[in-house]
This record gives C-alpha cells, sequence and structure tokens, in this order.
C-alpha cells in the first residue's frame, strides 16, 4: 500500500508541474502582440515578395524597339533600374526635450502649450523603431513602371512587430530625370499594406536617390507618419543599371 501510495503521490507532483510549465510559457509570460484579427502567414508573404522581386530583376531591361508613344526616346537619364536594402532607426522626437534642457527649466513637464506637453510624455514612453527590408524601382522614359518595398518594423524593446509592404505607386504629373551626381526626387502615390491589412491608399510619398547610393522615403500623411515617428526612411542602393542593363555602382571595393 505503501508503494503505490508513493507511486500515486509522484504522478500528482509530475502532472502538476507539467500543467504549471505550460500555463507559465502561454499565459504568465510574455504579453501577447495583437497583430490583426486575420491570420498572418509570414513565410508565405515573404515568399511572395522575394519571388516578385525576383522575377522583375529579370526583366529590368526596357524593349528598344518600341514604337512611337508620344513619350521621350530612352536614354540614361530618363530610364534605369536600382534595388537595394531599407535600415533606419526611427527615433521619437526628443526635441522639444532637449530645447527645454537647453533653456534651463528644472520641470522637464513645464511646458505653456498643452500639446507639447501630451507629446513630450508620450514620447518619453515610447521606444525606438528598427526598420531592415528591401526595396526595388524601375524607370522607363520619365515614369515609374514598377516600385515595391517590403520592410520589417520592429520597436527596440522587441515587443512590437509588423510587416510593412509599399506597393501600387502611381506617378505624379512630373518625368522623372536621373541625376547621379546629385538628388534625384521622384514623388507619386502609394498604397501601405501593415501586416496584409490596407492601411492607406493613394498615399503621396517622395522618394530620393542621392548619388545613386542611397534612397530615402517620406510621407507627409499625418496618421502614417507618426507610425515612422516623422522620420524618413534610409536605405542604401546595392544595384543601379542604365537602359542597357549595365551595372553603374562598384560592387569590388
Amino acid at each position: 500500500m505503501i508503494r503505490y501510495a508513493i507511486i500515486i503521490i509522484l504522478l500528482c507532483v509530475i502532472i502538476s508541474y507539467s500543467f504549471v510549465s505550460v500555463y507559465s510559457k502561454n499565459d504568465l509570460g510574455y504579453s501577447k502582440i495583437s497583430l490583426g484579427t486575420d491570420s498572418f502567414n509570414v513565410k508565405n508573404y515573404l515568399t511572395n515578395t522575394e519571388l516578385i522581386l525576383n522575377n522583375f530583376a529579370m526583366s529590368i531591361a526596357p524593349d528598344l524597339n518600341r514604337g512611337n508613344d508620344g513619350l521621350p526616346a530612352i536614354n540614361g537619364s530618363n530610364t534605369f533600374f536600382a534595388k537595394g536594402l531599407l535600415s533606419s532607426v526611427l527615433f521619437p522626437n526628443y526635441n522639444i526635450l532637449e530645447r527645454n534642457d537647453i533653456n534651463g527649466s528644472s520641470n522637464l513637464f513645464n511646458f505653456n502649450n498643452s500639446e507639447n506637453d501630451d507629446y513630450v510624455k508620450t514620447s518619453l514612453f515610447e521606444f525606438p523603431k528598427l526598420i531592415s527590408g528591401d526595396w526595388v524601382l524601375n524607370v522607363t522614359q520619365g515614369n515609374v513602371t514598377f516600385f515595391h518595398s517590403l520592410f520589417k518594423l520592429v520597436t527596440s524593446d522587441g515587443l512590437e512587430k509588423h510587416f510593412v509592404e509599399l506597393t501600387n505607386f502611381q506617378n505624379q504629373n512630373t518625368s522623372v530625370i536621373l541625376n547621379p551626381y546629385s538628388h534625384t526626387v521622384i514623388n507619386g502615390y502609394i498604397d501601405i499594406k501593415i501586416d496584409d491589412q490596407l492601411f492607406d491608399s493613394n498615399q503621396p510619398i517622395e522618394i530620393k536617390l542621392n548619388k545613386i547610393n542611397t534612397i530615402s522615403l517620406s510621407m507627409d500623411n499625418q496618421s502614417i507618419s507618426d507610425f515612422f515617428f516623422n522620420n524618413q526612411i534610409r536605405g542604401i542602393v546595392d544595384s543601379f543599371r542604365n537602359y542597357e542593363g549595365a551595372e553603374l555602382l562598384i560592387l569590388d571595393s
């Protein structure tokens, strides 16, 4: 009887320990972050986007035998392809705090403007956001025929994570002219998806290429600007090809 009693006690201890372990991992650990009501398959999403970028990169050279379509002739300044990486740290706006320190105020929250007061209080509890991803751009005869970007956005504390997609670029009326020695500015409209859900459509965007080596993306709409802490999204160019498909960047160090 004593032996059976010991066995029963051991079984009860093992079952209790297993229950506590599972419960603590699922309900007592890190807080769960909801990225939306619909299921989001990150693996399929990234795979499909990678196929889009790779397939598009295989057909970058435009057809030089086009007929007269009313557009300017294809040349090195109005037809090019570029792709690269996005890598940015987006910081909350601490400028108000810095100005307050310079003025010598002893109370960080002693502002005359209540809106500034609320903004600083909010910024103190916000973590910088890290961005990492890819982008691809094709311009033909002065028009953007394709622009797409997909990047991950994660707060520096690791608790908040989102996937952001910029797609369906629409040109403004101005023609794109490449300036490889300075800045090439491209203005248009973009659709923004966050976690595969449409966040905003026809969002004004400025794409700036800096000496064909770096890229910066700016969006002025208040809702998305707040999401990015009113920061530009910056990255590098790792491939830049002219209308003949020749690589213009020096890849070897």
